[in-house]
């Protein structure tokens, strides 16, 4: 049944695919103005969570914290599942994907699409080498340290790749790189929980007591982080929605008002870390799972409020003749792309977690 519904998943995105390449992109509600909508939210959602998982993966191997290495081969299969569902959205999204390999024959060294391309691409090479280390052997410290930096690389990069149009002060580059890396880590610390809880219970393996101390010091670390994003979040709101001026954050004053974007104050950050700061809620199981699902469920509503942020407003010669915003809702088409990404995701996991040798790891 699991495999079943995987694989249904996967086939509404080859259907999806198929009427991209073929029909066209009047499947999404993108338009003239709204450039970007939900799949390249979601792979901004996914590829954060990705490098944020390398994070995760680095505290045993490069600074050498060692009640964290149960941990470690989980997190290498997650950050390799979670960059295919990335990839997944990212080819949705393209026109002409396999137009790509002109990465590599005309090289831009100043434009920062050329270096997310790279540098997700090396991401790619260096999670398989660490797979394939894990098989044979533990991961070197070296190899851990340079995904370590690659990760760091991506996350900035992709925040350095939103803030280039100095028209879109919303997208600020120097902001979304602290802020990515940050979220980044907070949505893998969510994914590591979610799926621990979630192994543990379908393997039906019992806590030990160095799991239930690995899980609370991760649920800490967790809550720490929660409340540093909202820090993050309520000061993005105060300076570029409430005490900005500027007529370019009217779109960011007008998506104040969204549900996405209080979905992901109050759904994502407030309420779970309401959860996590109360004790007897954090030690249980339902408490972690339940935090860290509406953590994720508010990133990836706050990754698409961000993208709507620096878009709704209408500039330039595209302004004449537009509403003062334009208003969007994400299509089925749009929605059948984060099923598909969910289930490659879902699906690479679990392969990947079947050819560990160990199965109490």
């Amino acid at each position: 049944m699991w495999y079943g519904l995987l694989g249904l998943g996967v086939l509404l995105g080859l259907i999806t695919a198929y009427k991209v390449f073929t029909v066209g992109f009047v499947l999404y509600a993108k338009t003239d103005i709204l450039v970007w909508t939900l799949p390249i939210a979601a792979y901004v959602f996914f590829s954060l969570t990705s490098s944020g998982l390398a994070f995760v993966s680095s505290i045993p191997v490069v600074f050498g914290i060692k009640r964290y290495q149960p941990l470690e081969k989980r997190t290498v299969f997650l950050e390799i599942a979670v960059l295919v569902a990335a990839f997944t959205c990212l080819f949705l999204h393209l026109g002409s994907p396999w137009n790509a390999v002109y990465y590599l024959f005309s090289p831009n060294f100043a434009s920062p699409l050329w270096w997310l391309g790279i540098l997700y691409g090396l991401y790619l090479i260096v999670l398989l080498l660490s797979f394939r280390k894990i098989h044979t052997d533990k991961v070197s410290r070296g190899l851990g340290v340079f995904t370590f930096f690659v990760a760091i690389g991506t996350s900035t990069a992709l925040g350095w790749l939103f803030g280039l149009p100095d028209a879109r002060p919303a997208f600020s580059a120097n902001f979304l790189a602290m802020y990515f890396p940050l979220t980044g880590f907070g949505s893998a610390l969510a994914a590591v929980l979610l799926f621990s809880m979630a192994y543990h219970h379908f393997a039906k393996i019992p806590f030990n007591e160095g799991d239930r101390n690995l899980y609370g010091d991760l649920s800490k670390l967790f809550g720490v982080v929660m409340a540093m994003t909202l820090v993050f979040f309520l000061w993005r709101t105060i300076v570029g929605g409430v005490s900005a001026t500027a007529v370019e954050f009217a779109g960011f004053r007008h998506m104040l008002g969204s549900g996405w974007y209080h979905i992901a104050l109050w759904i994502g950050l407030v309420f779970p870390i309401i959860l996590i700061a109360m004790p007897t809620v954090r030690i249980t199981t339902w408490g972690k799972i339940t935090s860290a699902a509406l953590f994720l469920v508010g990133m990836l509503a706050g990754r698409l409020e961000m993208v709507l942020s620096g878009l709704v407003m209408p500039t330039g010669p595209k302004a004449e003749g537009q509403p003062l915003f334009a208003s969007y809702w994400p299509t089925i088409w749009e929605v059948f792309v984060i099923v598909a990404a969910l289930a490659a995701m879902l699906l690479v996991y679990t392969c990947l977690l079947y050819t560990s040798p160990s199965p109490r790891d």
